[in-house]
């Protein structure tokens, strides 16, 4: 059993059911901002729209939605259906183990539509869909049961989707893993992000990350991240006006207090006493530096 909040941040099943007008959901609004979505349509008209997507969708039909930044749906009236979605470190841990596990991830990373499905293969979803909804809807879903729902629903989805006709690539290796997660690293280093928010957008477990990093570059995923966190902090406090507490604030540390011990556990200097012994010296301390990106991969 679990606690019914915690699985809502990672999975959703939604009925679509018929209503006398047209209406709009933003289907990315948090916490859904990085879900893979399925739309399941049984009957009735939906408009996707996206920055790279507008088009409608008559029932019966299947759509998969990639996670996006900003992705909307428009169901016309007397339109049914269900929209399912989940987050990458879900579905890492549902199929992880699974022989089809890459091919599902992959598959959910893809802009797929398939409008040429008949109604009865439509319905045989709606067991499926029906139970998962109503089991989070519990007030204590089961973590076992609603797992199986949805490796059931994404091994019938896959094949609606044609899966089998997808040109899958092998599965990602270790230095493109490492790559995406220094771009991500740079991109939120400065918003103190859980190295489970990156696993999160890798699709893989925090353990995986941390397996990958540990074995490849020899320090841990939240090594790293500080790595880049002192690297900034030092460029600041070196050559920006701003003070201390700016500093930490721009660095997303909300406690100042917290950098200053943060920053000193890290490199053995208060921000204050670096900064002074830059200004002392008229350049860069001479510290020695920590492991840049150019020894990742």
């Amino acid at each position: 059993m679990t606690d019914r909040h915690a699985i809502h941040r990672k999975l959703r099943c939604n009925p679509l059911s018929p209503a006398l007008a047209r209406r709009s959901m933003r289907i990315t609004a948090p916490p859904y901002e990085h879900f893979a979505h399925v739309l399941v349509l049984s009957g009735g008209q939906v408009r996707l729209h996206s920055p790279t997507r507008d088009e409608v969708l008559a029932g019966p039909a299947v759509a998969i939605l990639p996670p996006c930044n900003d992705l909307s749906l428009v169901i016309h009236a007397g339109s049914a259906g269900h929209l399912l979605g989940m987050s990458g470190a879900l579905l890492s841990g549902v199929v992880e183990d699974q022989p089809e596990g890459h091919g599902l991830r992959l598959l959910l990373s893809q802009e797929i539509t398939r409008r040429d499905i008949e109604y009865e293969e439509v319905d045989a979803l709606m067991p499926l869909l029906r139970g998962l909804s109503d089991e989070l809807r519990r007030a204590h879903p089961s973590s076992m049961a609603s797992s199986a729902f949805l490796q059931l629903l994404l091994l019938k989805v896959s094949r609606l989707a044609g899966a089998d006709d997808l040109p899958f690539a092998k599965p990602a290796k270790a230095t493109d893993v490492l790559q995406r997660f220094r771009h991500l690293v740079e991109s939120h280093f400065e918003e103190q992000r859980s190295i489970g928010f990156y696993a999160e957008q890798l699709g893989i477990t925090a353990d995986r990350l941390h397996s990958l990093c540990s074995k490849a570059l020899g320090r841990t995923p939240i090594e790293l991240v500080h790595e880049r966190t002192i690297r900034e902090a030092k460029i600041k406090l070196e050559r920006s006006p701003r003070s201390i507490h700016g500093i930490a604030e721009s660095l997303g540390f909300r406690d100042p207090t917290y950098f200053s011990h943060f920053f000193k556990r890290k490199t053995g200097l208060s921000p204050a006493a670096y900064r002074q012994s830059v200004t002392s010296i008229g350049g860069r301390t001479g510290q020695e530096e920590p492991a840049s990106y150019a020894d990742w991969p």
